[in-house]
């Protein structure tokens, strides 16, 4: 599942900067440095030591700063906070065991994004605190990565398509444990334009 979420979104993001070049876009848009806050939607895939892998939805809230340093290169930094749903995990031990748990995360991330008109791909790098909600409990703080892109589709507003990735040791009531969280969202970007 996880190679599957990284192939699709991979084709995706490739694929935009010619949609973006299909739009007629002239290369004077200038719209990258600012303000923004986001909302996305989309899927998260988990995996906890003990337990078996499960998808459920995962909703992520976020604001940040953008600046544009010249026509290549755009950096930017974010503070995040996203929630994955509870959902059922079998017990690796005793597969007729269900566990319900999911996850929050919150945190902050740098951006490295590189601009193509009204496209930017970006690759971003963060550290968060994630804790285990449901019926297991137990948190840490941990690097987080991934990558993705946005369009602007207008002033004030741009689409994104994100992947991002964060592994965390969480101690449980059979030692320590990694909880590992991939996320793939689709998400809207309003920007602040003063």
């Amino acid at each position: 599942m996880k190679r599957l979420l990284l192939v699709s979104s991979a084709i995706v993001l490739m694929a935009m900067p010619y949609l973006a070049r299909a739009q007629g876009m002239d290369g004077s848009y200038d719209g990258w440095t600012g303000w923004y806050a986001g909302l996305e939607l989309g899927v998260n895939h988990n995996t906890y030591d003990g337990f078996g892998a499960s998808n459920s939805m995962t909703t992520t809230l976020e604001g940040g700063y953008d600046y544009r340093v010249n026509m290549h290169l755009v950096i930017g930094g974010n503070l995040y906070s996203e929630w994955n749903s509870d959902t059922n995990h079998s017990l690796d031990a005793f597969p007729n065991l269900n566990v319900n748990y999911g996850s929050h995360s919150y945190g902050a991330d740098f951006l490295l994004g590189f601009p193509v008109n009204n496209f930017l791909p970006y690759v971003k790098l963060g550290y968060g605190h994630v804790s285990i909600t449901g019926d297991l409990d137990g948190s840490d703080n941990s690097i987080r990565y991934g990558l993705g892109a946005i369009w602007r589709i207008g002033l004030n507003s741009g689409v994104l398509l994100q992947y991002m990735y964060q592994k965390a040791s969480i101690p449980n009531i059979l030692g320590n444990g990694d909880l590992k969280n991939g996320n793939l969202t689709l998400g809207y970007n309003w920007y602040l334009i003063f």
